[in-house]
């Protein structure tokens, strides 16, 4: 996170994944998107700010997972945003909005010292609205953190295996109960790539990365049955591509490319 050749060079990092996505119990052919880009934090509001020089403003990395999944006659329509400081890679807040054919959900997390303030509004029975405050353990990350935490291992030695504490996704319309378990990340490099295996209460995951910086995720195989495989990355400032047909003109530009 602290390379500022890659991070800071005004641009977001664009991958777009053919996936297969579980819901309803069922795998679903979509497009999902990871949107990773550098920006100026403020601690007070919880959010980006205009002006970067502002006092207190802070550098973070900011994933926004953005999913389309059609089921039927409807599709959920979701979104999970993380934010993490450069320096220390301190997760600070995450967010999610969800919507499909029966409400709207909004759930939000905010580091508050040592303690995760979590906030949800969800279109449930039972769990309509609520907050509660929750520990975070050492080496407890949550599973939507980890298209960004698997890149940033330390991958100087050829292999290696260590222990973490993890949470469940919160990609879903329900107010999850957050429970931190034992999970072990284990990894191989091979000549071109580095092959990761997350072992956890859910299952087995397994990621493929590029060997080389910035260590691209290029396929993801979950233990629910959901795959997503790198079909394009772009290194692009994209909110400068907001016209009529600037998806197809940035997806053709080999300028922005990175190299397959």
């Amino acid at each position: 996170m602290q390379n500022d050749s890659y991070w800071g060079d005004g641009k977001a990092e664009f991958n777009f994944y053919d996936a297969q996505i579980v819901r309803e119990g069922q795998a679903r052919p979509c497009e999902v998107l990871h949107i990773l880009v550098r920006e100026p934090f403020d601690p007070k509001q919880w959010t980006k700010v205009d002006d970067w020089k502002r006092p207190g403003v802070i550098p973070v990395v900011k994933l926004n997972q953005i999913l389309h999944v059609p089921t039927g006659a409807y599709a959920y329509q979701q979104m999970h945003s993380s934010f993490w400081k450069i320096d220390n890679g301190l997760l600070l807040k995450w967010s999610l909005t969800s919507n499909d054919g029966s409400g709207n959900t909004f759930k939000e997390m905010r580091r508050l010292g040592e303690q995760l303030a979590f906030n949800w509004h969800t279109y449930w029975d039972g769990m309509a609205d609520g907050s509660e405050n929750i520990a975070l353990p050492a080496n407890g990350y949550f599973y939507d953190e980890l298209p960004l935490r698997v890149r940033t291992i330390d991958f100087s030695k050829p292999n290696g295996e260590f222990g973490i504490q993890l949470a469940p996704t919160m990609i879903n319309s329900k107010k999850e109960t957050i429970v931190f378990k034992p999970a072990k990340v284990s990894f191989a490099s091979r000549e071109e790539t580095i092959e990761l295996d997350l072992e956890h209460a859910g299952g087995k995951d397994h990621f493929v990365l590029d060997r080389e910086f910035p260590f691209l995720l290029r396929e993801w195989s979950a233990a629910d049955g959901s795959h997503l495989k790198l079909k394009r990355s772009l290194k692009i400032d994209y909110w400068n591509y907001n016209k009529p047909g600037d998806r197809e003109r940035a997806l053709k530009d080999p300028m922005l490319r990175h190299p397959d």
